[in-house]
């Protein structure tokens, strides 16, 4: 069975919101609601992917975005695809990453160190006071490790929530 949306989308007709209007003229330069309608339903039937976010659905194209409520269309914005600076700020947040991740792998390894010197002077050591001192030197020495670890995870975490694979 065909709901209205259906057949209205089958025969091409569609409704604009005010600010869907606003964005077909401004980034498409359609000024007549008539036309406007139509160069939507063009679109939309060259779609290339088609994603649902609840109660909308969003038609892809090489260069638009249509967000559409039914029948009725919300918004028009330019495709992610289409734009070259996602690339850009991708390589340079991915070359940052890299470079943060290298310089705080190299301090974990200097923090790895001096927890297992710490370790072995504490094996080493007889004497009462001497163990304390190392003891505390050994959990600070362990704290840090913590904290740059910490470090490590929340730039891979922040890699990852901008696209980027961090390198391992």
């Amino acid at each position: 069975m065909k709901t209205l949306g259906d057949a209205i989308k089958q025969t091409g007709l569609f409704v604009l919101s005010d600010h869907a209007k606003e964005r077909i003229r401004q980034r498409v330069g359609i000024v007549s609601e008539s036309v406007a309608i139509s160069w939507v339903s063009d679109v939309i039937s060259q779609a290339t992917e088609t994603k649902r976010d609840g109660n909308k659905t969003h038609y892809i194209t090489d260069t638009f975005e249509i967000i559409c409520d039914g029948v009725r269309v919300v918004t028009v914005k330019p495709a992610e695809q289409a734009n070259q600076y996602f690339g850009m700020f991708r390589e340079l947040l991915a070359k940052e990453s890299s470079k943060l991740l290298a310089a705080y792998k190299r301090e974990l390894r200097k923090a790895e160190i001096a927890v297992a010197e710490a370790q072995l002077n504490f094996l080493k050591a007889r004497n009462p006071h001497t163990k304390e001192r190392i003891k505390a030197k050994l959990t600070d020495a362990i704290d840090y490790k913590a904290l740059v670890e910490d470090e490590i995870k929340k730039i891979e975490l922040a890699a990852k929530r901008f696209g980027v694979e961090a390198a391992k």
